[in-house]
């Protein structure tokens, strides 16, 4: 089976690229392409709705995987990554997220007739033979499955034990795009509903903390050993069942209503300006990024003609094999900055010779460093250091993160606008 270290090494050869060739007339930037609201955030918004009325379905599946994990502590809480890559991504070693989420295979020497598996599919148009597949496996084992997928379409043999609608009217890929967030919402919740189930019976599970804090490595590093993720410790705090997704949803609500607001449309839509204007001049526009749910969607479901390539294949290589000199790089980061604390991205970009667009969410603990390199537009995210929503009543204090949604609808917006005046 696949180690840890070889899926990263995979990740970073990965090379789904997107590249078109462009013919059409394109408005100079200063033309305006009205004030309305991407249909990319309206489409995740109006999925709020539905995705609150699944709270109880999300309570049931991580109630009953809680106290099947709570019964056999040595029972894995299983996450499918390459069937789901952009969630498995989002889950695993996750600021704010499970310790004992682990990637499906990963562990199998140690797994057990009653493991628990938290398993999304994107489109049943695209992943249904292999999910229904994958399935049947699981269940054949004797693992609980909680499956997050849209209703409509559902292959009437697909197996599990309890389902959580995504919401998507239709089973095609169009509504993959948003699909993936809605199904990374509903996760999220589950997870803050698993730790919920565990109060209710005078425990809580181990919760990793941000590396972006100065604690954070040190506070995870006992916790993702093979004994560690396993933790479960006392807790005298219940917390009622449906609070937590609650809380979820109502900052993801927020995020929603930030990302509507006039100042984050304006930084949206002067980029797409900028976006455009090359794309018209010939010029290729490369998408890329890092984080977690970042990784892969930079190049999946595109409207516009964008050249998508994950932040960690920079990493594991050079932007020059993307981009030539002059071209323009949208770069999704992290907090504060370009960089992360492993790898000076912004030396990178400045030494392919090309422009930049940057987003990232602001550190209030200091000045940005890009390394000297000024962008030609900047797009705020909108959540704080640390990057866990949800307080729990113990160390670390808060769970489940938002800045892998704020970066992809950041991401599906932007390609709304650039598509809107690319095709027009």
């Amino acid at each position: 089976m696949m180690t840890n270290e070889q899926r990263r090494t995979l990740s970073i050869g990965i090379t789904a690229v997107v590249s078109l060739a462009v013919h059409c007339v394109f408005a100079e930037p200063e033309v305006t392409h009205g004030n309305a609201i991407q249909p990319s955030l309206l489409d995740f918004e109006a999925r709020m709705p539905v995705m609150r009325g699944q709270v109880s379905n999300v309570v049931a599946g991580a109630q009953a995987s809680a106290e099947r994990v709570m019964e056999k502590p040595e029972a894995l809480l299983n996450v499918p990554y390459w069937e789901q890559p952009s969630v498995g991504e989002e889950l695993v070693n996750r600021s704010g997220g499970l310790a004992h989420v682990f990637p499906t295979g990963e562990r199998s020497k140690d797994a057990t007739d009653r493991d628990v598996v938290l398993f999304s599919v994107r489109t049943w148009e695209e992943d249904g033979d292999k999910a229904v597949k994958s399935l049947r496996e699981y269940r054949g084992k004797g693992w609980y499955v909680t499956l997050i997928a849209s209703r409509a379409g559902c292959p009437t043999n697909a197996v599990y034990d309890s389902f959580v609608d995504n919401g998507a009217q239709a089973p095609g890929r169009e509504p993959g795009r948003i699909n993936v967030l809605a199904n990374t919402t509903l996760a999220w919740m589950w997870c803050c509903e698993y730790v919920s189930a565990m109060t209710r019976k005078g425990r809580i599970p181990a919760v990793l903390m941000s590396i972006g804090l100065p604690e954070g490595e040190a506070f995870d590093r006992p916790l993702q050993s093979r004994e560690g993720r396993h933790w479960i410790g006392p807790c005298s705090n219940a917390v009622p069942a449906g609070e937590l997704a609650g809380k979820y949803l109502d900052r993801v609500t927020e995020l929603v209503t930030d990302l509507k607001s006039e100042p984050r449309q304006e930084q949206v839509r002067k980029a797409a300006d900028i976006v455009a204007k090359r794309m018209g001049e010939g010029k290729t526009v490369g998408l890329s990024g890092v984080g977690h749910l970042i990784l892969f969607e930079v190049s999946l479901d595109h409207k516009a003609p964008w050249k998508g390539f994950s932040g960690m294949q920079v990493q594991g290589g050079s932007i020059k094999s993307y981009l030539k000199e002059g071209d323009l790089l949208v770069w999704i980061a992290y907090s504060g900055g370009l960089n992360s604390k492993y790898f000076n991205f912004a030396k990178a970009i400045r030494d392919a010779g090309v422009d930049v667009i940057t987003c990232f969410t602001p550190d209030p603990r200091g000045p940005v460093d890009n390394d000297g390199l000024v962008p030609v537009a900047h797009i705020d995210q909108s959540w704080a250091i640390g990057d866990a929503e949800v307080p729990i009543p113990a160390p670390p204090g808060r769970m489940a993160p938002i800045s892998g949604l704020n970066s992809v609808l950041i991401q599906r917006m932007l390609d709304d606008e650039v598509a809107a005046r690319v095709h027009q």
